[in-house]
């Protein structure tokens, strides 16, 4: 009993005296910057509420007037194809599933949050936390969009810098493991 009790102090000792890796803090960083911003910003869409169609259509003219000036220097037919689905994807979030689409990002988020609040104080579980933050919009994109308004190239970028941001988190834990091994020997 004594025992268990003695290394329970050395090991929130060490925990508590060893310096968390700069990689590790730097990651916590702009996570956290990300997600805060990103809260801010759809705490203030809910708070305004949808665009009114008026709204919308004089977005969707200059995201065509724009489109068509490429098109027209040489861009690939097939953007302005992606073009066209993205128009129908934001009229269809916003006319449709505006709030469930906002109020599913705000739940993501304060996932996020609280995985990078585990990570900053050293524990593991953080990271399968930010494991599933990282696969959340996938998951809520698929469930609230339909299949034909989803482009792929917005899902691939998402795995894959979700994919780098993890390998990145374990490799930091795994230089705070290591100096908290070294702390206790």
């Amino acid at each position: 009993m004594n025992y268990s009790s003695e290394t329970h102090v050395q090991d929130y000792t060490s925990l508590s005296t060893t310096k968390r890796p700069k990689l590790l803090s730097l990651l916590l960083l702009l996570s956290s910057i990300y997600i805060l911003s990103t809260l801010t910003a759809v705490t203030q869409r809910l708070i305004d509420g949808p665009m009114t169609q008026v709204q919308l259509e004089q977005q969707m003219s200059a995201l065509y007037g724009e489109t068509q000036i490429l098109v027209n220097q040489g861009a690939s037919p097939e953007y302005m194809q992606s073009t066209q689905k993205i128009v129908e994807n934001s009229r269809y979030i916003n006319n449709e599933v505006f709030y469930l689409s906002n109020y599913s990002l705000l739940g993501t988020l304060i996932v996020g949050l609280i995985s990078v609040f585990l990570m900053f104080f050293g524990f593991k579980i953080g990271l399968c936390v930010y494991l599933v933050y990282s696969i959340l919009p996938i998951i809520t994109m698929y469930l609230i969009t339909p299949a034909g308004l989803i482009l792929e190239t917005p899902i691939l970028i998402i795995a894959f810098s979700s994919a780098v941001l993890l390998f990145l988190y374990t490799i930091g834990f795994n230089k705070l493991d290591e100096a908290k091994k070294a702390a206790i020997s």
